[in-house]
């Protein structure tokens, strides 16, 4: 008797739904005491996704940073909160699921009659599960030989959104008389699974703009600073063999400045939040093809997702780039200062064996001219480049976070600028495959036998031992015991005798 063993599969895939851009725009008021406008920065900070039926509420909060010289000639900066909350519809009902995620595109700004117009694109990302449920034949028992084989596929296990704190003292340069803005950037350098628990690491590159006195005159300056972090997320059930990836993004920054005996030093109270998500890594036999010497086999198959996830890349990138100034700008000296550093229009595409990156980098640069006066404006610089993912091709969907670290400017020749930066990248890319596994099978009626009891076979191109026996409807065991000159391989072309019965003795 023949019996049939299985084993129940639940597949969970994480699928995009839509993807959606809207733009904000908002006009702020220049302050009072506000002389002279050197830039704006404008940075995603803290957001909250409700769902309400068909229906995504999303809110969040944009922070605007103005750098300006006042009414006594001092540079100053104010920060201001502008909140914003958008609705977005569902479009496939009847998940029960669903994951949404914001992030900023694209920033613009420009003066007019002391407004600040605001122009920033931001982008919705819209995910839920499917669900499959498999019952495949995992094996079979009795008078059959059978021929197993090995799948794995990973499953989509959970979306995290964990929050951690970080609180960190920074000691200020002797001569910094204050701080006009902290720009605090995440570079994530190891995301790895372990048993219950995903662990990160990574550096925060902290960028403070403060401001010195030089030859009694009040101007502004860079310093940087890096900040190792890591940590642990626990997560039920989750081994070392299953797969996590994801991004570190800063959700709020909160500072503060102590008079210390040793000098001034500025206190980051920092909230982070690790964006990812885990898949479980599963293995299980199935049976791919079996042999019965009595009775026909009748084979069901199906075919199942199979989500290839390949390891999440975590790197730095540097490029560097001259800008050529507008030839009605005066003769720049050098450069004052750098602030607010982002990335614009990013664009990811496959291609084999690596990702290629597109994009702007844009910043805020106070330049200072041959007689001593100040221009504050935001340059652009385009880049290109690639990171190299082992086992890429085009048929991947890449996802990439770049996030600047650390940028540098330099006036060349009065007329053009030198920018160079390091980025940090997070590149992660998967693909959906559909594999047939063996669902079913039936017993027929019970083979018959033609009365012959030797029949000659000829050996076809790449036929194996397994080949011949199911062509036969013989064991391999018995093939063997026949045709001894088989264990050496099965050579095409090559006549080999086949008893009918598995109980001829040859040795009679």
């Amino acid at each position: 008797m023949m019996e049939v063993l299985k084993e129940d599969l639940a597949e969970r895939e994480l699928i995009t739904l839509d993807n959606i851009q809207f733009k904000m725009e908002h006009k702020v008021n220049l302050p009072e005491n506000a002389k002279k406008l050197i830039g704006v920065n404008c940075q995603l900070l803290g957001q909250n996704v409700q769902i309400n039926d068909n229906e995504i509420v999303l809110n969040g909060s944009l922070i605007v940073r103005l750098v300006f010289i006042n009414e006594f000639e001092k540079f100053d900066s104010q920060d201001i909160t502008e909140t914003f909350e958008k609705k977005v519809s569902i479009k496939d009902g009847n998940a029960n699921q669903f994951f949404a995620n914001v992030t900023l595109v694209d920033s613009n700004w420009q003066l007019q009659d002391n407004q600040i117009i605001l122009e920033n694109l931001l982008a919705v990302t819209i995910q839920t599960i499917k669900s499959q449920d498999l019952q495949i034949v995992s094996d079979l028992t009795g008078d059959v030989e059978v021929r197993k084989t090995e799948h794995q596929i990973l499953t989509f296990n959970s979306v995290l959104h964990d929050k951690f704190e970080i609180e960190e003292n920074v000691e200020l340069d002797t001569f910094c008389e204050g701080v006009l803005g902290v720009d605090v950037n995440p570079n994530l350098k190891e995301v790895v699974a372990s048993s219950g628990k995903i662990n990160l690491k990574g550096m925060l590159s902290v960028n403070v703009l403060g401001v010195k006195t030089v030859e009694n005159v009040s101007v502004p300056y860079n310093t940087i600073r890096e900040i190792d972090f890591s940590k642990s997320i626990i997560i039920n059930g989750i081994t070392s063999e299953d797969l996590a990836c994801g991004v570190v993004v800063v959700n709020a920054v909160n500072m503060h400045i102590e008079n210390t005996q040793n000098g001034a030093v500025l206190t980051l109270k920092l909230e982070l939040m690790f964006n990812g998500c885990v898949y479980s890594n599963h293995k299980f036999n199935t049976v791919v093809d079996a042999i019965s010497f009595d009775k026909e086999l009748t084979f069901q198959t199906t075919q199942a997702n199979c989500i290839e996830v390949l390891p999440q890349v975590n790197t730095t990138i540097d490029i560097e780039n001259n800008i050529n100034l507008a030839s009605n700008m005066p003769y720049i000296s050098h450069v004052l200062s750098v602030d607010g550093a982002r990335i614009n229009r990013l664009q990811v595409s496959a291609a084999d064996g690596k990702t290629i990156l597109e994009g702007v980098l844009a910043v805020n640069l106070l330049l200072e001219n041959e007689e001593h006066l100040l221009i504050g404006n935001c340059y652009e610089v385009p880049f290109q480049t690639h990171i190299r993912m082992d086992n890429l091709d085009r048929d991947y969907e890449v996802s990439a976070v770049v996030v600047p670290l650390t940028v540098n400017a330099k006036a060349r020749r009065g007329v053009e600028l030198l920018i160079d930066a390091q980025l940090s990248v997070v590149v992660q890319a998967n693909t959906k495959k559909k594999i047939t596994v063996v669902n079913n099978l039936e017993e027929g009626a019970p083979k018959t036998d033609d009365g012959s009891a030797i029949r000659i076979y000829i050996i076809g191109d790449k036929e194996s031992l397994w080949d011949l026996a199911k062509r036969t409807n013989l064991s391999s065991a018995a093939l063997l015991q026949q045709n001894p000159n088989l264990e050496n391989g099965c050579t095409p072309g090559e006549r080999i005798v086949v008893y009918r019965h598995e109980n001829v003795n040859l040795s009679l």
